[in-house]
């Protein structure tokens, strides 16, 4: 029974020591699906589904609130057709007191006659990098709280990214 005890104590110990480990890696690879369920997003034009992804305080980097930011996609989704995104390097930060997460993402964004001819001409499209913050809603899942972005040439990405691009377009 001694050998028994030890064992569950052990087994406990170790739960206890690995469960916020676990818990950080579980909130990680939620904030990536967070990330990835956007890209898809985009890339199927759904504005709709994107701003559902807003929390309700959401605002960008100049003043946008979400019923803006939902107009702003909705502009890009008219003038551009064949959307393709991919996403590159993800760098994720701790959580803040508030549950508040900041994330560093690089996208490349791509469409319309230029991404016809990408991979014939290995044109990896325009390179952006995204500063948000992020939350998790009780109900809702991960949102976006904040967003700032801006164009990154080749020179500027996360080593990371430019390992992916080399995979999406080799000789890049």
């Amino acid at each position: 029974m001694r050998g028994r005890g030890r064992a569950w104590a052990v087994a406990l110990a170790v739960a206890a020591i690995l469960s916020p480990a676990c818990r950080a890696r579980s909130g990680e690879a939620r904030i990536r699906s967070l990330l990835e369920e956007a890209v898809e997003r985009a890339a199927k034009r759904d504005e709709a589904g994107l701003t559902r992804l807003l929390a309700p305080e959401y605002e960008d980097f100049e003043g946008r609130d979400a019923a803006r930011t939902g107009k702003l996609l909705r502009g890009f989704f008219d003038r551009y057709r064949g959307i393709v995104v991919h996403l590159l390097g993800v760098r994720i930060g701790p959580a803040a007191a508030d549950g508040r997460v900041p994330v560093e993402c690089e996208v490349s964004l791509s469409h319309g006659a230029a991404e016809v001819l990408r991979k014939l001409v290995r044109f990896a499209g325009t390179c952006y990098r995204f500063r948000l913050e992020v939350r998790p809603e009780p109900r809702a899942g991960w949102r976006f709280v904040s967003a700032a972005w801006e164009e990154v040439g080749p020179a500027g990405l996360f080593p990371e990214s430019l390992d992916i691009l080399k995979g999406l377009f080799p000789g890049v």
